[in-house]
């Protein structure tokens, strides 16, 4: 009987090559060293439907750092029988090697963190989840405006903005502004360095502003933090090349 080749010693050797090191050392440890990185990188999937919505605070993030991940945009024909999959029927749905992280919010925090978008310490980091808690309270307190406002569901536009969305936005917003943007000069809602509250805010406002282009008006610091955002290198060129979607 013939020995079997040492899998492992052979695998060892294709990665480790002594001649080429001791010819290039610098340039091979680099390639060495991405390729290492590179095959330990999670696998990251994020399914959703072909929207901003609720996964583009997500989406942004993995801009932001630079990551790579499956983006998996389901069409409506494809829901029903995805549902059955997901731990609690909704997404967006999270997958990291496998194993599956539902809800939204609970997505972008742990993302935030991975990455480092969620503050310089324990203490910010606090503040930019309450801050996250908040704007997803705002968002609670007008959800009947925003189906109309975009066309899915029939309504009186007009009234219901009247009715329901101004006094929703001049009960958050001005907390948002007087709090924490006009206290803070680096421009961003805590700290130096942009959050994930900061990207759920400045894509609310940037998705508002293309339908009501004159919602924010008296508040602009709030477009000012948007632009602020949305300029930042990494952000800008993802924004410039998504698909696109009305929101």
């Amino acid at each position: 009987m013939t020995d079997q080749p040492n899998s492992s010693k052979n695998a060892d050797s294709e990665k480790f090559n002594p001649k080429e090191f001791l010819m290039h050392p610098i340039n091979y440890i680099r390639s060495f060293c991405a390729a290492k990185d590179e095959s330990t990188m999670p696998h990251y999937k994020l399914t959703y439907f072909d929207l901003r919505g609720r996964a583009e605070v997500s989406r942004q993030l993995f801009a932001l750092a630079g990551v790579p991940y499956e983006d998996n945009r389901l069409n409506f024909e494809q829901w029903p029988a995805f549902k059955q999959t997901t731990p609690f029927g909704q997404i967006p749905l999270l997958e990291v090697d496998g194993t599956m992280i539902a809800q939204s919010i609970t997505i972008a925090r742990f993302l935030a963190r991975r990455f480092g978008y969620i503050g310089a310490n324990d203490i910010e980091a606090a503040q930019i989840d309450s801050l996250a808690d908040v704007i997803m309270d705002y968002h609670n307190e007008q959800k009947h405006f925003f189906p109309v406002l975009m066309g899915r569901m029939p309504g009186d536009k007009d009234a219901l903005y009247k009715e329901i969305y101004e006094p929703v936005r001049d009960k958050y917003l001005p907390i948002l502004v007087e709090k924490f943007l006009k206290k803070n000069p680096n421009g961003y809602l805590i700290g130096s360095k942009v959050s994930y509250a900061d990207l759920m805010l400045a894509e609310h406002i940037s998705v508002y502003m293309n339908v009501l282009p004159n919602a924010f008006d008296k508040y602009p610091e709030l477009i000012a933090h948007k632009e602020k955002v949305q300029s930042l290198p990494a952000l800008k060129q993802w924004i410039e090349t998504r698909p696109k979607t009305s929101y």
